[in-house]
């Protein structure tokens, strides 16, 4: 339980600590994609939730970074 969770050796944040704290946005934006139908059933038939919108990102980030290494490679 949270109450028996011991706090004692934590510091306490201090005014010099917000005052350099910065909010950052999100790190994921949800958007909506058009896949075959085909390929979505194979990652939901293979992957429970959220592991297969990780995976499905995995696979899109791979195809990014392969396509922009050969855009560099041809100058």
């Amino acid at each position: 339980m949270d109450e028996d969770i011991d706090l004692s050796d934590i510091p306490e944040l201090g005014e010099e600590f917000f005052a350099k704290a910065r909010r950052l946005g999100p790190l994921v934006e949800k958007n909506s994609v058009v896949v075959d139908s085909d390929i979505y059933e194979w990652f939901r038939s293979t992957l429970p939730e959220p592991e297969r919108s990780k995976r499905i990102s995995q696979v899109l980030r791979i195809y990014m970074q392969r396509y922009q290494a050969r855009l560099a490679a041809l100058g």
